[in-house]
């Protein structure tokens, strides 16, 4: 769990409601754990967003929305373990730092789809690959 300042903390909590927003919640239903909230968990563990199907409790994708401050490797123990408890584990990160993601995951045998984030406009885009 990455300590934040409050910078990125409301960087952190802008880019999950803006995922949120965007989901599709017609076939899905999205939890949401921002600012380090305890609302819904997978196997005791709490990442930043958790969908399933709209009437299946199984996970279909973890979301765990990063900072450019937290993506480091005292963060891979937590991605190692979001990424085995079932569905695509989704690493959201900051454009810049996709290729560091990248190599962390790699580097610690991590399954993950990396999607990036960046702020235009006003408003949080997100690209999920």
């Amino acid at each position: 769990m990455a300590i934040r300042n409050l910078f990125t903390q409301t960087e952190h909590d802008a880019v999950i409601k803006t995922a949120f927003d965007d989901l599709d919640k017609v076939k899905h239903t999205v939890y949401t754990n921002p600012n380090q909230q305890k609302n819904t968990s997978v196997s005791g563990h709490f990442p930043d967003i958790i969908i399933t199907d709209i009437n299946d409790n199984n996970v279909k994708f973890i979301i765990e929305v990063e900072t450019a401050d937290s993506v480091n490797n005292a963060e891979v123990h937590q991605w190692k373990t979001y990424s085995e408890l079932g569905g695509t584990f989704y690493l959201l990160v900051p454009l810049a730092s996709k290729s560091l993601a990248e190599i962390l995951c790699r580097q610690n045998n991590i399954k993950t789809r990396i999607g990036t984030y960046r702020f235009q406009n006003g408003s949080y885009i997100i690209n999920y690959e």
